[in-house]
């Protein structure tokens, strides 16, 4: 189908749907905890019934009572969810397996944009400042750009409250695995529907301890001395000031944040690891080359224009600049002169986003969202190795949304989506070694665009059972690394090569979703909640970083990672159940698998999680001593051997870990104390990229959270 018939069949879809009524988003969700997977309330209720794909959500309780490292390590108790890893504060979001570019992370409505590509690369944002995350597991690229293959992560830091006045919280945190200190302040002032509010936040820590002595690495035996992983360090300082207003039929904020860190790279994972880098110097808290350092800034404008009950237009722009630095001692791999200055490389990464959409609704119960956005992407490199080249990018897209209550039971949802974009890659030299040139980028201009659709049903028989089937098709234009990276990646130990002749990649897909939730009153089970998701997947098109066994003949360069594209099929699901006894005890289970092949080869695709499991038992209780709302919990996280591997990728053995968690509440004081790896197991994770030096991850951590209310 030519661009101009998509584009007609595109108009003739919305002016179908708006002839047949209109209603509210449907972009909905469905709240949970670690102990429960239960919707609070009756509106919450109410949006979940409208939303054809499963939806998690935790709120900023959640978060606080979670804490790990990183806001993925925090969210990866809940089913489905799991992060790559580099060490400490480097995590990336995963969803049933897919990360990076096929997952959008949204705060406040604007897509985070940083170099995500990277599994060294964390998501600048601040942890302290979130309100409430939504969890969207599925294709969402209707609604949320053509990179929502995986699902989306919908971030919101937004703090409307219930009463005028003024309040805060000043929140003190300290870990012992790493000595860390850290602390988050905010204080809030609302009055006459308009808020103003600053939070800051700040944590240092000190290389991470494993249970390890040793290490092998390319055949090599290398020590760790006292158990320290040295040169993991780091600090990071954030900042947030926002403010909004709302009226009857007008509601707009404003946000303006700055993420920034500067973290060690493990001295024994840049280059070839040798002893002598790793000799311990017992200055645990210092950062020393190789490092990186992190800035990203953000400013958002959100307006939401009602023009009644049934109508109303949202707009939202932001710009986002994202400066990567990463410094290392001067080296050339053996050729050509020693560079000047420690700055290995430079990204400066800058976003300009629009999203806008209409919305309606109808009392016959029928509904209409209808959207545009664009984006534009500048990036200029720099340092003395070169990694990616410099691009821009533009995307744009158009999709409608159309939600028809069929009956009190039955609900079918429709949407088409249709995205354009560009992308000018620049020229890059190149350096020869030994009469062959190495980073080679040649001049590349690449434009497409293609339609996306979706179609679902929710099925209600019962008002404690709910059903949903929702099938789809997604569409992804390859990116500047798939395309044409071509360097060394040191402290991931690869030289990772795009492919400038890579297609537009697509992908169909079917999710099921079972769900029962029931509460009693007067009985000694008070709630029980259970559900049973699975989804599959075939793409023709599919790209992906895959492991060869080639080693280039530059020193020290690591194995090559070459981006590849097959057909690829992919299968899983999660099953999760929780129940509550007498409103005191808790129990919580959950499981989760995701298989997914290679169909040309028929090897397993790389970075694939395991079989996963968590369980935990809890009991809450309102006081003990001067302590109010209180909670202690024992938790299990199982993950099972990964023997399905890709061809020159590691196995991975299973493991089992125990964490315990206490929290006292007071009217001004409230104390968290968690406890991971209660017992210091060595184990380690797949999606570790530490993995592949046989580097256990972090060993028994002690975390204590102080918080202190602040109430006018």
């Amino acid at each position: 189908m030519r661009i101009k018939e998509r584009l007609l069949f595109f108009a003739v879809y919305v002016g179908a749907s708006a002839a047949v009524g209109f209603a509210q988003e449907a972009d909905s969700m469905r709240q949970v905890s670690l102990e429960a997977v239960a919707v609070v309330g009756s509106a919450a209720a109410a949006r979940q019934k409208l939303q054809p794909l499963e939806l998690l959500y935790a709120k900023k309780e959640y978060v606080l009572e979670n804490r790990s490292n990183s806001l993925m390590n925090t969210l990866e108790k809940l089913p489905g969810v799991s992060a790559f890893q580099v060490g400490q504060g480097f995590s990336k979001p995963v969803i049933r397996g897919l990360g990076f570019n096929r997952l959008v992370v949204t705060e406040n409505g604007i897509k985070q944009q940083g170099q995500q590509w990277g599994a060294d690369h964390g998501l600048e944002i601040d942890q302290h400042s979130v309100e409430q995350v939504e969890i969207l597991k599925g294709p969402a690229s209707l609604q949320y750009g053509a990179e929502a293959i995986a699902g989306v992560i919908i971030i919101s830091s937004h703090a409307w409250r219930e009463r005028d006045g003024l309040t805060g919280s000043v929140l003190l945190n300290g870990d012992s695995n790493n000595r860390l200190l850290g602390g988050a302040g905010n204080i809030h002032y609302q009055k006459n529907n308009r808020f103003v509010e600053a939070r800051a936040s700040y944590r240092n820590f000190e290389s991470y301890r494993i249970p390890a002595e040793k290490f092998t690495y390319f055949g090599y035996t290398n020590l760790i001395h006292n158990g320290v992983l040295k040169n993991t360090a780091g600090r990071e300082a954030d900042a947030l000031l926002q403010a909004g207003l709302r009226t009857d039929s007008y509601e707009a904020a404003v946000l303006v944040s700055n993420v920034h860190t500067k973290t060690g790279f493990f001295a024994g994972a840049s280059g070839l690891p040798i002893n002598i880098n790793m000799d311990d110097d017992g200055r645990y808290r210092a950062i020393n080359l190789p490092y990186h350092s992190v800035n990203h800034l953000k400013t958002v404008v959100n307006q939401t224009l009602r023009l009644n009950s049934q109508n109303k237009l949202s707009l939202d722009l932001g710009y986002q600049h994202n400066l990567r630095q990463e410094y290392s001692a001067p080296h050339t791999h053996g050729f050509g002169p020693v560079p000047q200055g420690n700055l290995e490389l430079e990204m400066r990464l800058q976003t300009l986003s629009l999203n806008a959409a209409w919305e309606s609704r109808s009392l016959a119960g029928s509904a209409l969202r209808t959207g545009v956005s664009a984006e534009y992407q500048h990036n200029r490199v720099g340092g003395y190795m070169f990694l990616l080249p410099e691009f821009e990018q533009l995307t744009l897209g158009a999709f409608a949304l159309h939600r028809l209550r069929l009956s009190d039971a039955l609900t079918a949802t429709a949407g088409l989506r249709y995205d354009y974009g560009g992308m000018n890659i620049h020229r890059y030299e190149g350096v020869e070694y030994n009469g062959v040139v190495y980073f080679v980028v040649p001049e590349l201009r690449r434009r497409g665009g293609s339609a996306s659709f979706t179609a679902g049903l929710m099925y209600e028989p019962h008002p404690a059972w709910e059903v949903k089937v929702n099938v789809g098709k997604s569409f992804r234009l390859p990116n500047v690394n798939e395309c044409a990276s071509n360097g060394v990646s040191h402290h991931l130990l690869r030289y990772e090569l795009g492919d400038s002749a890579l297609q537009a990649e697509t992908a169909y897909q079917i999710d099921l979703h079972v769900g029962f939730k029931k509460r009693w009153s007067g009985s000694f089970v008070s709630s029980l909640a259970a559900s049973a998701s699975a989804f599959g997947s075939y793409s023709p098109s599919f790209v992906f970083l895959n492991p060869t066994g080639a080693y280039p003949p530059l020193p020290e360069a690591g194995q090559v990672y070459r981006y590849t594209q097959s057909p690829t099929s992919r299968a899983g699901g999660e099953l999760y159940v929780a129940a509550d006894f007498a409103k005191i005890f808790s129990l919580s289970a959950a499981a989760e698998y995701v298989h997914a092949v290679d169909m040309e080869s028929g090897f397993p695709i790389a970075f694939t999680p395991p079989l996963g499991a968590t369980g935990e038992v809890s009991v809450r209780w309102s006081k003990l001593l001067c302590f109010a709302d209180n909670r202690l919990a024992l938790a299990c996280r199982y993950a099972a051997d990964q023997r399905r591997v890709a061809r020159n990728e590691l196995k991975t053995p299973g493991y089992c870990l125990f964490d315990a968690a206490v929290s006292l509440g007071m009217p001004h004081l409230r104390l968290m104390l968690q406890v991971q790896n209660l017992l210091n197991t060595k184990y380690y994770k797949h999606l570790s990229f530490y993995r592949r030096l046989e580097l256990p991850e972090a060993g028994r951590n002690f975390l204590l959270s102080v918080q202190i209310p602040i109430n006018s």
